[in-house]
């Protein structure tokens, strides 16, 4: 799970910048004063520029204390880290001291090998310089050790991606099967520079093409198996669920998906995207499709998952800024959401929404931003983001608050749990590594407490 990619004719995106130290001293003054009897142990003096919050003077019906509260493990990140049963033991309970009662584990990163007992996949026993050789059931041990501390997992899968661009390993470049089944980029808008993403360097994964039946086919076997033989499982969340970014999906395969789909002749590609970087006169037509896409995949998933087992959970994570998401066909919002008219939706895309196909929607605010006062004027801060999904989802779905600890000062961090916790169905921490290496365990056990009681 990376920062995600944007249009190439919406790029100018809202670029993270490092915290800008604000001294609030009047206000804070008159924070202390109220929350005095809290003690200093309830109060942090936030030095990135947001309003300090005590524990909360109440919960609400009662129920924050029974909210999901994850770590994730991203397996890359964390290859050698856990490399033996008593790593994993070790973390386990680590996240149980914490206050956490869920962990997401990585079981089909990337790189397209297996973390779990498959038959379809090779096992996942070397990624770049790192060999790590198992004799026993990574997920299993995961699944069998979280039980016996109340930790619920669910198992995450980087759902198209299936090669390791940098070293040219895994499932893709392993034979010839999957030629003609990639992501395809238009490069500089050129309808005759086209890249096959399996030879590309720097991104995250080299990506199956979801337009392609055989492909939908493929990888709903992966979630079926993994469903069927771990049905201790709380849930299966899906990463990458999309395409690559709004130059990706022009092979000649995929092209004829979208000719079948909208009805419409492509006899020049820039009639999509022009030379430019502008939009074409099927742009929004086309953006609709790779939605339409997305969803119908994920709607094909949640069948299959809930006939194999009713009660495991279809989650999916995306990032929180919904107005960037239709450049990858990721419309996470509620079908009965219809955005403001513009050159990029269609009448029916709000017809793409696939709240409703989740269980639960895991909301990527990854911003270094915490408070809206921070960064006045953007969308890009965790509490803007996790204070309006609800505009979005209507309902549909349980959202979690998903906030990544990779630049985060403690501080920063309890503030950002203490906002998740309180304004989602739940918590998840990105990623184990950033937690371990930045030394934020204990900040995100006192976020949990300002909330819980």
């Amino acid at each position: 799970m990376r920062l995600n990619n944007y249009s190439p004719v919406n790029n100018k995106r809202n670029n993270m910048f490092k915290f800008n130290t604000r001294m609030f001293q009047c206000l804070l003054a008159i924070l202390l004063s109220c929350f005095s009897a809290c003690g200093s142990s309830n109060n942090s003096n936030n030095d990135n520029g947001g309003i300090t919050i005590p524990i909360d003077p109440g919960n609400t019906g009662g129920t924050t204390s029974n909210k999901p509260k994850a770590m994730w493990v991203d397996v890359h990140a964390n290859f050698s880290r856990l490399s033996t049963k008593s790593a994993i033991t070790t973390y386990l309970q680590k996240m149980k001291d914490t206050g956490l009662n869920t962990v997401y584990v990585d079981v089909k990163p990337g790189i397209g090998y297996a973390l779990y007992d498959s038959d379809i996949l090779p096992k996942l026993v070397k990624w770049g310089s790192e060999s790590v050789p198992r004799d026993w059931d990574y997920l299993g041990y995961w699944i069998q050790e979280a039980d016996k501390l109340g930790i619920s997992v669910i198992a995450t899968i980087s759902t198209m991606g299936y090669g390791y661009t940098n070293a040219k390993e895994g499932l893709i470049y392993d034979n010839n099967t999957w030629d003609g089944k990639t992501q395809v980029k238009m490069a500089n808008n050129n309808p005759n520079t086209l890249v096959d993403m399996r030879n590309e360097t720097g991104v995250d994964a080299a990506m199956l093409d979801p337009s392609l039946p055989e492909v939908q086919s493929f990888v709903i076997s992966i979630i079926n198996e993994i469903a069927t033989k771990y049905p201790k499982l709380k849930g299966i969340c899906l990463d990458y669920c999309r395409w690559y970014g709004a130059n990706y999906g022009f092979s000649d395969a995929t092209i004829k998906e979208f000719e079948a789909y909208s009805g419409k002749s492509v006899t020049n590609k820039n009639d999509i995207i022009t030379s430019t970087g502008g939009m074409g006169p099927l742009y929004a037509k086309w953006i609709e499709f790779r939605s339409m896409t997305i969803t119908n995949l994920i709607t094909n998933i949640r069948t299959n998952v809930k006939n194999i087992n009713p009660k495991l959970d279809l989650q999916l994570w995306a990032s929180a800024d919904w107005a960037s998401r239709y450049s990858c066909g990721q419309n996470w919002a509620s079908k009965s959401y219809t955005p403001t008219a513009s050159a990029i939706y269609t009448n029916d895309y709000s017809k793409t929404g696939f709240a409703d196909q989740l269980d639960v929607f895991v909301l990527g605010a990854y911003s270094e931003y915490v408070w809206k006062k921070e960064y006045p004027n953007s969308v890009w801060t965790v509490e803007n983001f996790v204070t309006t999904y609800k505009n979005f989802i209507k309902g549909d779905c349980k959202v979690y608050g998903s906030i990544t600890a990779s630049s985060y000062n403690a501080t920063a961090m309890s503030d950002a749990v203490y906002l998740s916790m309180k304004n989602t169905d739940g918590l998840m921490v990105f990623d184990l590594s950033h937690v371990v290496n930045n030394g934020l365990w204990t900040a995100i056990k006192e976020g949990i407490k300002r909330v819980e009681k």
